[in-house]
């Protein structure tokens, strides 16, 4: 026996076709993922071409929904960790070198490796690279024993006041993240990061190793901390002798980071022995000395840059004159005499000498394992 269903009506059958063509149609939407949108995705958020889809896809293609989504995939510290395993042996040959000046006191640099090129222009990126760079310049090197140098400078002895600042010491480090200064100018005034503002640890009171993890699943590239640096003027300091400390990098969107980054420190000191240089700062015109000094550290920072400079002075090993710094035409200066001339005269007219005592510049794109020239291998 036989039960026959009634038919279903022409109505029906209608509103069910047209429930499947739209579904049809909505499908097509989330696999057909418009390029713009991907691209304004990666540019709030960089991941991977293939995440950015998924993400857009998981959300019908409204990027607010599909940045959250980003967000909370990206908040477990496991899958972090997962991925940071996963990638762990991408090379970083792209990257950026970053400096920070605290206060015309300390300086730091950092150099921050990534995969692509992509990711070494992206504001997540570079932010943490600043970051970093902020935390090198404000704790102290840990010595052999993990407790901070002494900051003592012998400049007798010809000693480096640059210090090398262990990476794996600075990846345990917490991170400190400092206000914008919004009378600096990136793009070639002052490079001092602080002077007035308080620095503070990040809200999140994250490790620069987290903070790295977070930019990484937010990028999905192998981020590393490949080298760090610093300078620590000596505290208290001395009357008889001023460090000024400053820094540049070229090919970036700023001053303070680039693919080519330099730091300086220099020794100013009263050529009048009545007149230690603590007082010549703090008398008649001392402000303009201050200003004058921080200005000439800069652009002997530009210098070191600007040339293939590997040393200060003359040694017994061989270099090109281009290589060392004393003995370069004074360009960033618009001087044809060599640096050692230009500055001994600037000094003479201000009643102070003036020495480079140390120097470091790196590339993202030398080579890592080579041993590098100690820039502050050095003075008379």
């Amino acid at each position: 026996m036989f039960l026959l269903l009634p038919r279903a009506s022409s109505s029906l059958r209608c509103s069910i076709r047209s429930l499947s063509t739209t579904s049809l149609r909505l499908s097509d939407q989330q696999i057909k993922v418009p390029i713009t949108l991907i691209a304004s995705l990666r540019k709030e958020f960089p991941v991977p071409l293939a995440q950015a889809r998924e993400a857009l896809e998981k959300s019908n293609l409204d990027l607010k929904s599909a940045l959250d989504y980003l967000k909370n995939s990206s908040a477990s510290s496991d899958n972090a960790e997962k991925k940071a395993a996963k990638v762990s042996g991408r090379s970083t040959d792209e990257g950026v070198i970053s400096i920070s000046l605290l206060g015309g006191k300390r300086v730091g640099m950092i150099h921050l490796g990534c995969e692509t090129d992509f990711v070494a222009r992206n504001q997540v990126f570079l932010k943490t690279a600043k970051d970093i760079s902020e935390t090198t310049a404000f704790l102290d090197v840990p010595s052999e024993d993990d407790h901070p140098h002494p900051v003592e400078i012998d400049l007798n002895k010809k000693s480096d006041p640059i210090l090398n600042f262990p990476t794996e010491s600075l990846l345990s480090a917490p991170l400190i993240s400092l206000p914008s200064d919004p009378t600096s100018n990136d793009n070639g005034g002052s490079n001092s990061n602080t002077s007035s503002h308080p620095i503070s640890s990040s809200a999140e009171a994250q490790t620069i190793k987290q903070s790295l993890l977070s930019s990484l699943t937010q990028t999905g590239e192998n981020l590393k901390l490949l080298r760090a640096t610093s300078f620590a003027a000596p505290f208290p300091s001395k009357p008889e002798i001023r460090f000024v400390p400053s820094g540049y990098a070229h090919g970036g969107s700023n001053d303070k980071q680039g693919k080519v980054g330099g730091i300086v420190v220099l020794a100013v000191e009263s050529i009048d022995q009545e007149k230690p240089i603590a007082t010549l700062i703090h008398g008649p015109n001392g402000d303009k000395l201050e200003t004058d000094l921080n200005e000439l550290a800069r652009t002997v920072s530009r210098q070191v840059v600007g040339f293939p400079t590997k040393i200060i002075e003359k040694q017994d090993r061989p270099f090109e004159n281009d290589e060392i710094l004393y003995e370069q035409p004074f360009m960033m200066k618009g001087d044809s005499r060599s640096v050692k001339e230009v500055l001994q005269e600037w000094g003479n007219e201000r009643g102070v000498s003036v020495r480079v005592v140390g120097m470091r510049r790196w590339s993202v794109s030398e080579e890592l394992d080579q041993p590098a020239v100690d820039g502050a291998e050095n003075t008379t």
